[in-house]
């Protein structure tokens, strides 16, 4: 039976108070950050972001995942959770994934088998520096994609924000330019190995054949029914990138899944009324920080 919780706007703001208070016991930590790069199975350089708890004692850590042509910063939203995060005892990795960010790569080398293979190395990179008990990710839009991928036993805990996670192709409709668009891409890919994604009317990166391949076969709603940790998803009020059809797809394939709808928030908890108001990311990073901080200690 599918178990769902629901987070509405009232009830978040009674969990903040509640959750304060038993903050307030709780001293916090002095943290360390630090930019480093992992060595990758393709042996390139993958750039990342640490951010460490002042503590000789066995820690968890959380992986973050970032979207399509992003990079590690999660659209401002992974720094100050990792700060949480690292506060109260738990470290974290966050890295560029191939042609993102500072990586040297180019963005054909972006893929699903190099994504993964990134995740596995920043993984490893942590276990052999540290005592890491266990393993949680975050995951945003395409990066929730990868995550919807890659949980399995080895990870504890993940959330999902706003995640670009229908199977097969049709993940990538909505925010590569709709169904005629990404066929329209992969074919050309077909007789050239690669194709051009266009954004805002100007050509901006060359995806791979095997980047519309490996999508094609991919099945992140199966991976997330199967998967028997403990999973959470954010969804925004309005965004123009992941659809609702999409978030959906996702709560109703999970099992068991906490569900955190985030009013007044754009595809990257902007405040969708162009008001400039932190709450929404204030209340994503909050009830990320609460559900990772319950599930991995």
């Amino acid at each position: 039976m599918k178990k769902l919780l629901t987070f509405g706007i009232l009830s978040t703001l009674l969990l903040v108070g509640c959750s304060q208070s038993k903050e307030e016991k709780q001293e916090k930590m002095n943290v360390s950050t630090e930019k480093i790069t992992v060595k990758s199975k393709r042996n390139t350089d993958i750039y990342a972001t640490t951010v460490v708890p002042d503590t000789k004692e066995d820690m968890p850590l959380v992986v973050m995942a970032h979207g399509f042509v992003g990079d590690r910063e999660g659209c401002a939203n992974f720094e100050p959770l990792a700060n949480k995060l690292a506060e109260n005892g738990i470290a974290s990795i966050r890295i560029d994934f191939p042609g993102n960010g500072e990586s040297k790569e180019d963005y054909t080398a972006y893929d699903l088998t190099s994504m993964t293979d990134d995740l596995d190395s920043a993984i490893a990179y942590m276990k052999d520096k540290y005592t890491i008990q266990k393993v949680g990710m975050v995951g945003h839009s395409m990066g929730g994609r990868i995550t919807s991928l890659y949980i399995d036993d080895k990870i504890d805990v993940a959330v999902l924000w706003a995640p670009a996670a229908n199977d097969g192709l049709s993940g990538l409709y909505d925010f590569m330019g709709g169904e005629k668009a990404v066929k329209e891409m992969y074919n050309e890919a077909k007789k050239n190995g690669k194709s051009t994604f266009t954004l805002w009317g100007e050509p901006y990166v060359d995806c791979s054949l095997q980047f519309f391949e490996e999508n094609e076969k991919s099945k992140p709603l199966e991976n997330i029914a199967k998967y028997k940790g403990k999973l959470m998803i954010a969804v925004d009020e309005v965004d123009d990138y992941v659809s609702k059809t999409t978030t959906n797809a996702v709560i109703q394939a999970a099992t068991d899944i906490q569900v955190l709808n985030v009013k007044n928030a754009d595809h990257v908890f902007d405040a969708a009324d162009g008001s400039g108001s932190q709450e929404p990311r204030q209340l994503l990073v909050e009830r990320t920080y609460e559900f990772l901080n319950n599930n991995l200690k």
